[in-house]
């Protein structure tokens, strides 16, 4: 029945979005494009209302309109019907839409979405759980904050009882909104919003390229490379490293072993000369890794990433079809990726700005023109999110994030640098020999990316050899997917060049390779959580968390602590509250003191709360109270009974403790202390 549950839900999911592709393609007359945009394009709307007046937690009566109107829209495309009033141009245009977005046009723009979403799911469907393991349980907590409903910018579900504004969390917004919309759990709304964004940048993507390319092989080549494909080491890796797995050649400059013999050696020892010193002198070399598009869906975080490469795809293709058709309504949607990208992936903005200003550069002739509609696109956007903007950009001042020169020991060392880069390099080679005009430009185009990425940076709180890690982390894969998307198509087709086409052909096919390096992680897989989209299986396989995680989502919503880890991340704490509905007066205090600024009451919470949960604080009761905290949660490892005999004499009587279950052999329990309703407040927003 679960599995049932979740067919249903994609279909209804299928519908609306091809309802939103025929609304959007109503003015944008392309498929790919109208796919592409339709989704962000709703998004923005309702976001932009929210930013005034949240709609709430649950939006089944939008979900209901949406579908009516998808189903009136998709039966309006496939039936002859002419409405009276439509007049003679109205009936022409309603031909025009009929005959763009037949159904038989349609097979190829909706196999590539669905086959990039089935991929995504893939990987989500076996092995769904949010977990510690990497970046997902902070993502997680973003959408948990969007799931509030309330007004933007929402309450922060990990830092009670300040508002979430101190990150880019657009496309966590958007996850968010499609559950509520389509009434899932939060869990899975991030495991599906997962898929979604993956297949709306892979469609993005092959839209710019089918609009490049004719031939369906070089299509098909071009977007396998940049769904499933590598870097330039995808093959070596397994010549320098004994134990090769899929971040290996994603972390090559920096982090990867080289200890196999031979060319493994040698180029440990070529890399050790590069390095940088730590305060206390000890040299180590620079970190500078480059996740790309297939390692990002591998690894299944809801990082922002994903989004960037959704906005270049929706870019490049409305710069396709400007040169086409010459209509503004194009340009204004690259405009406004200027502002999504600020919204989603800012880290990437200063790449985007260059895209769009390179493009208006390239057609000065049209300036007048054009120059006026990016601006226009980038400022609608802006003035709609502006509620949010104005307090993302107040809170991103105190970080001291700068665009700056590379220090001249930080360069990344020529050799690891060129092997990194190897296909892009070479796709960039052949475009000046393809004997093509565009050919020379586009190479040129992206060789400037690839030196601007290696002499400027963005300083952020990290140094040493973690001074660019962050940059070269989200600008190179970037960089990369641009230029295959608009040399590959052109040095396999449009080269005057045989030769150029034979060796475009091999290296678009090498990064190919790493579906090997994909394939075993994906063949070794355990079973444990198959198809367990909510992604608490990793919680509730152990009987306290299941049991809390149950209870705590019948309780009305409030403020939750829980015994902290030591570590500050990348545990398996801090999320059973989220999964539940409920918020946190404290998540993971390292992610906390990175997003804000490395404020110094972030530290003392976090203190806090161990010296509370060893029993340290005298009239602890009173002291909960004040930090509005409703429920003092007891399942983890560390809640002894000892514990709790000292606890449970400092918290009352402001706090009654609910035990769930108690083993009488060892006293060991799980439960919670709840605030005692002489002394409750109103539920949490």
């Amino acid at each position: 029945m679960q599995h049932l549950g979740l067919l249903f839900t994609l279909a209804l999911l299928g519908v609306n979005l091809w309802g939103l592709m025929l609304a959007a393609g109503l003015y944008w007359r392309n498929r790919w494009f109208a796919f592409a945009a339709g989704p962000i394009l709703v998004v923005t709307a309702v976001y932009a209302i929210e930013c005034h007046h949240g709609l709430g937690p649950s939006l089944p009566w939008l979900g209901l309109v949406s579908s009516l109107a998808s189903v009136s829209l998709i039966a309006a495309s496939v039936t002859p019907w002419q409405p009276a009033w439509a007049g003679a141009r109205g009936a022409t245009l309603l031909a025009r839409w009929r005959e763009e977005f037949a159904p038989r046009r349609l097979v190829s723009c909706f196999g590539i979405a669905a086959a990039v979403f089935l991929y995504a799911l893939l990987w989500r469907f076996t092995a769904p759980d949010i977990d510690g393991s990497s970046e997902k349980i902070a993502d997680f907590s973003y959408i948990c904050s969007y799931y509030t409903g309330a007004t933007i910018p929402v309450p922060d579900v990990w830092f009670y009882p300040y508002l979430s504004t101190q990150y880019y969390s657009f496309q966590h917004y958007g996850a968010a909104l499609m559950g509520r919309v389509l009434g899932l759990p939060p869990g899975t709304a991030y495991n599906l919003g997962l898929c979604l964004l993956v297949s709306l940048g892979g469609t993005a993507f092959s839209g710019a390229v089918f609009m490049a390319a004719r031939k369906a092989w070089v299509r098909a080549l071009v977007i396998a490379g940049f769904v499933i494909g590598g870097t330039g080491v995808t093959l070596l890796v397994h010549a320098t490293d004994s134990d090769v797995q899929p971040w290996t050649s994603m972390r090559f400059i920096g982090s990867a072993q080289m200890d196999k013999p031979g060319i493994g050696q040698w180029l440990h020892d070529y890399n050790y000369k590069f390095t940088v010193k730590d305060p206390e002198g000890k040299a180590h070399p620079l970190e500078l890794p480059g996740e790309i598009f297939s390692y990002v869906v591998f690894l299944g975080d809801y990082h922002a990433p994903l989004s960037g490469y959704y906005l270049l795809g929706i870019s490049t293709m409305a710069m396709l079809l400007w040169s086409r058709s010459g209509l503004l309504r194009y340009p204004v949607i690259a405009g406004a990726t200027l502002t999504w990208t600020l919204l989603a992936n800012t880290w990437v903005l200063p790449l985007q700005g260059l895209a769009v200003a390179s493009w208006l550069a390239l057609n000065y002739r049209d300036a007048r023109r054009l120059v006026p509609a990016v601006a226009a696109g980038a400022a609608g956007v802006w003035m709609l999110a502006w509620v949010y903007i104005s307090q993302f950009t107040a809170s991103a001042a105190g970080y001291n994030v700068a665009l700056k020169l590379v220090p001249w020991n930080e360069h990344t060392p020529p050799i690891l640098f060129g092997l990194f880069f190897l296909p892009t390099l070479a796709l960039m080679t052949l475009g000046f020999f393809s004997g093509a005009p565009q050919g020379r430009r586009l190479a040129l185009l992206w060789l400037g990316f690839l030196v601007f990425s290696e002499y400027f940076y963005v300083k952020d709180i990290y140094s040493g050899m973690y001074d660019r890690f962050n940059t070269t982390l989200k600008w190179w894969p970037w960089i990369s997917a641009g230029a295959l998307m608009t040399l590959g198509p052109l040095v396999l087709e449009q080269s005057r060049r045989r030769w150029v086409r034979w060796a475009g052909f091999v290296f678009c096919f090498y990064p190919c390779l790493y579906v090997y390096d994909l394939w075993r992680p994906l063949h070794e897989r355990s079973a444990d959580a198959f198809g367990a989209m909510e992604g608490t299986q990793f919680l509730t396989r152990e009987e306290f968390p299941r049991l809390m995680l149950g209870r705590l989502k019948v309780e009305p919503v409030g403020v939750c602590i829980e015994r902290p880890e030591k570590e500050g991340g990348f545990t398996n704490s801090a999320v059973i509250p989220l999964f539940a509905g409920q918020r946190m007066w404290l998540g993971w205090y390292g992610h906390e003191l990175l997003w804000r600024g490395f404020r110094e009451d972030i530290r003392r919470r976090h203190d806090r709360l161990m010296l509370f949960y060893d029993g340290g604080i005298e009239d602890a009761g009173t002291w909960l109270s004040s930090q509005g905290i409703d429920y003092v949660l007891w399942y983890r490892s560390g809640d002894t009974d000892e514990l709790w005999e000292k606890v449970n004499r400092t918290v009352g009587p402001q706090y009654v403790w609910v035990d769930i279950l108690t083993y009488p052999e060892n006293h060991r329990r799980v439960g919670f202390w709840r605030r005692a309703p002489a002394h409750a407040r109103s539920a949490a927003p």
